[in-house]
């Protein structure tokens, strides 16, 4: 049984909200149209599809949740201090049993890119209320319905694939959204920013197919002073097309008789400027996912800024703040399940990075500073984000 179908198989255990006159897939115009809908027709399949059609959208899309999904990170309680086993991490680390945790964060962020929505379902809560299975959807076929009242903003979630729907309760889901200040229940995707680069880039693939479909060129004329009836005039053409046309046939002599004449309307490649166009539009692209070009194969600007420089701007402006989003999340609609008094939190782990380490050392000769200033080692690892330290007793032994 796929997920889909175990998700809709449910539909009849769950209680079905009112109904609402939304209609927010209805506009389902398929993406050949070269056109991306707006975000705020919330017609996200256009937008998934771009990950297996656009290079420059799956690289960067791909980049961001592979290497976010990889991020270390660690549940710590009101102290700080760090939780090691816990059933939560168990969960976080196994989410169901067709995917691992690893796979669980991807599917999160990968779906926040495309759709600037991720929505995790909460599945068989035990008797302590708490979720054993964790499940993702996919965002394109998620309608969120709107509630009545100020306390209950959000009603549920309708889930729907072909002519089957399942309704979900708002306590149901862990919805992870970006910003978007066009739209309180939906989120807002980088890959709506880029929409227009995205097309642009299109177009270009398609003039640059057509271009070596027509022989390296784009059209011209054949006169003639004859008056040429209709016969005539399709043999000429199709004879030339035979001989002429498509780029296997490109660059050979034409030999013109009974009076023909040639003349070139075609614009050349580089009039067009198609390379700094195209790369125009994939520095665009790249700026709207904070995706530095080394990190997606491109080693243009690697005399600006190294590698390692580009990785470290990547984790600071990129994955960071993404991870941050994310465990914010978890930590709001998840933890609650298994901690009622709402004390422990997630926080990210970054002593495993290598692009950071260096920013590591600084941060350990500033806790040295602060400490010959006076500061204990606890009030600094609480400032700085680091584990707090053991206490120890007056003969120099840990305790617990």
């Amino acid at each position: 049984m796929n997920l889909i179908k175990k998700f809709l198989t449910k539909t009849d255990k769950k209680s079905a909200p009112a109904q609402t006159n939304l209609n927010m897939f209805m506009d389902l115009r398929p993406l050949s149209d070269n056109v991306l809908p707006s975000p705020s027709s919330h017609n996200f399949a256009p937008y998934t599809e771009t990950y297996g059609d656009k290079p420059w959208v799956y690289a960067c899309v791909n980049v961001i949740a592979e290497t976010t999904s990889t991020a270390d990170f660690v549940l710590k309680n009101e102290q700080g201090q760090i939780i090691p086993k816990h059933p939560v991490l168990d969960l976080l680390y196994r989410p169901n049993n067709f995917m691992s945790g690893r796979s669980l964060r991807q599917w999160i962020i990968a779906s926040l890119e495309l759709t600037g929505n991720a929505y995790v379902l909460k599945d068989k809560l035990n008797s302590r209320g708490e979720p054993q299975e964790l499940f993702p959807l996919l965002s394109q076929l998620v309608e969120v319905i709107p509630g009545r009242t100020s306390q209950e903003p959000i009603a549920g979630y309708k889930y729907r694939a072909g002519a089957k729907t399942a309704y979900y309760k708002a306590s149901d889901i862990i919805h992870f959204k970006y910003f978007n200040p066009f739209d309180f229940f939906y989120g807002l995707a980088p890959l709506a920013a880029a929409r227009k680069s995205i097309e642009n880039l299109d177009k270009a693939e398609t003039y640059n197919r057509a271009f070596f479909d027509n022989c390296g060129t784009l059209s011209g004329i054949l006169s003639t002073e004859n008056k040429l009836d209709d016969a005539s005039r399709t043999r000429l053409m199709n004879a030339w097309n035979s001989k002429y046309r498509s780029a296997a046939k490109a660059h050979q002599v034409a030999l013109l008789e009974g009076g023909l004449k040639w003349q070139n309307t075609s614009i050349s490649q580089k009039d067009m400027d198609f390379i700094s166009s195209m790369q125009l539009s994939r520095e665009t692209i790249l700026a709207v996912f904070h995706v530095p070009p080394a990190l997606v194969g491109v080693f243009e600007h690697s005399p600006q800024f190294t590698t390692k420089e580009q990785q470290r701007i990547f984790w600071q402006t990129c994955i960071h703040p993404k991870q941050t989003l994310m465990l914010e999340t978890l930590t709001e609609f998840l933890l609650p399940h298994f901690d009622k008094t709402c004390t422990m939190y997630f926080d990210k782990d970054i002593s495993n990075i290598s692009a950071l380490k260096e920013d590591e050392l600084a941060r350990a000769q500033a806790a040295k500073i602060y400490y010959e200033m006076g500061f204990t080692k606890n009030e600094i690892a609480t400032a700085m984000g680091l584990p707090l330290c053991p206490s120890k007793n007056r003969k120099g032994e840990k305790t617990k």
